[in-house]
């Protein structure tokens, strides 16, 4: 039924809002989660980054005072500087040896005593700071060596980097932490490499000394934010899910109050959705235009246009299909008084008019606001009576068409030989213009029986000095065969669908 298909219509609107809002509100909550997540996340890192950056400070600060109380041994030999050497490793747990050098000759050693060997600083970063994979005996052990420069002279401090990188791994909390220097780069339990990360590398991170060239960097991948989100944030996201579904549950409720098909048709009447168009009616003689039926369409935003099938009879039950006929015919007329010079003599606007409005006489003022409007320029003006609601006739409907027809408005009975009151509206009504049903018309030129009914409908109107119309004309057989029984006017999509104002004026003929 095309009411049911309205409020399916209506119903797929309402879920469909509700279901936007719930997206909206899960994609925003979720969003702000994976943000502070993300945010969180890469907060500690750097929080970890800088307290690993801090250890490695403190233990070439170490390194560095080691350095410093041997500075004043220069010159003297290295039996004599030697028990201080061993005494500082000694008491530096860090300090896997140390070396003193002259140039590029080492002299003297805390591991060996004096000593002659030559060495070389080129590799070392900014000329103070190398990481090396081992030593004699040991080559899987790393070693971090620091060195410091005084005129031609270098202290060279060697740590053991494993306990270094031990207390690293603690402290960054389970994230892939790496010492570079230069371009080497150390992490826990792996061997040493050269490799580091590019700078563009999505999720890097550094924290680098200001005090020593090196940096301790990091790389969060996308396991480690929803490992994070899962861990912290696992209720939020729950909590958004929940608040989302709520939402969208509101939302439909409060739509399904709004937007209940009442509410949706005084909305579209606000909004001036209900537009007319027009379907050209010509005369049976000439088949020149000589008026035409003015037909509501919906012009919903969302829906498109929609056919009155779908929203006139909800009209009618609600009674707003008064002010939507008013309106309809304010639309006309703001649209053609101005151009009814244009228009051919005795052109007609016909109206579909439901029983609500013959109840009192608003239907009489609407009319003579109507045809007030075409003063200059007078047309006509028809009123369609419909059978979709029953027409009684008592003393006001009595005098309302007596007015009418005083103002020379006339009456049509759409759809005649469709209702049960078609034979008795004819009997209590005074009746101007008879439309013959387009069932009937469709019958001509197929040897139907109904095609019979068309010849006694055009009898009866003769009988009683009515005019007729024929609708639903689409071919030229059943336009000669209407003509030769000489039916007053035609209508069908032989001459014309039904088409916007702006259209229907620019087709009008010359």
């Amino acid at each position: 039924m095309p009411y049911r298909v309205f409020k399916t219509r209506l119903f797929n609107v309402q879920l469909g809002r509700a279901i936007v809002v719930s997206l909206l509100c899960i994609i925003l909550g979720y969003t702000v989660t994976f943000w502070q997540a993300v945010s969180n996340t890469t907060q500690q890192a750097r929080t970890r980054l800088q307290q690993v950056q801090q250890k490695v400070d403190q233990t070439l600060d170490s390194a560095q005072q080691v350095a410093m109380t041997l500075t004043e041994e220069f010159g003297k030999p290295c039996y004599a500087v030697e028990p201080l050497l061993r005494m500082l490793l000694t008491v530096s747990p860090d300090v896997h040896s140390i070396n003193l050098v002259h140039g590029d000759n080492i002299y003297c050693s805390s591991l060996y005593g004096p000593v002659k060997a030559h060495t070389t600083f080129d590799n070392y970063t900014k000329g103070q700071l190398v990481l090396i994979r081992g030593y004699e005996g040991q080559p899987i052990l790393p070693l971090i060596i620091y060195r410091v420069v005084v005129g031609n002279n270098s202290i060279v401090v060697k740590l053991f980097g494993e306990h270094l990188l031990s207390e690293l791994d603690v402290l960054s909390g389970g994230a892939s932490m790496s010492l570079v220097v230069g371009r080497q780069r150390w992490q826990a339990h792996k061997t040493p490499t050269d490799q580091d990360f590019p700078l563009e590398t999505p999720g890097y991170l550094e924290s680098a000394s200001s005090n020593y060239p090196f940096r301790i960097i990091t790389k969060l991948s996308p396991a480690d934010y929803m490992d994070s989100i899962w861990r912290f944030s696992k209720v939020s996201l729950i909590a958004w899910s929940l608040l989302s579904l709520l939402a969208g549950v509101w939302v439909f409720r409060r739509n399904g109050w709004i937007n209940s098909p009442t509410t949706e048709l005084r909305r579209a009447l606000d909004q001036r959705e209900f537009v007319p168009y027009l379907q050209p009616v010509v005369s049976g003689e000439d088949t020149h235009w000589t008026g035409c039926e003015v037909l509501m369409r919906w012009q919903h935003p969302l829906e498109g246009v929609i056919p009155p099938d779908r929203f006139i009879p909800l009209a009618e039950d609600s009674g707003l299909i008064i002010p939507m006929t008013q309106d309809l015919m304010k639309q006309v007329a703001e649209q053609f008084a101005p151009q009814a010079h244009q228009l051919p003599r005795e052109f007609h606007f016909a109206f579909n008019i439901s029983a609500h409005h013959c109840k009192d006489f608003s239907l009489l003022e609407d009319c003579q606001t109507f045809i007030h409007a075409f003063r200059h320029n007078p047309v006509k003006l028809v009123l369609e009576l419909t059978e979709r609601e029953l027409l009684v006739a008592n003393e006001v409907t009595d005098k309302l068409f007596a007015e009418l027809h005083k103002l020379g408005v006339l009456i049509a009975l759409d759809d005649f030989g469709t209702g049960n009151s078609s034979l008795k509206y004819l009997q209590d009504f005074s009746i101007d213009v008879l439309k013959i049903d387009r069932s009937f018309v469709s019958m001509i030129g197929t040897g139907a029986f109904s095609a019979h009914i068309v010849d006694n409908i055009i009898d009866l109107a003769n009988r009683f000095g009515l005019k007729l119309v024929a609708e639903g004309v689409e071919y030229e057989v059943q336009s000669a065969y209407l003509r030769a029984r000489n039916v007053t006017f035609l209508q069908g999509y032989l001459y014309g669908r039904p088409m916007p104002m702006a259209e229907f004026i620019s087709k009008i003929p010359g």
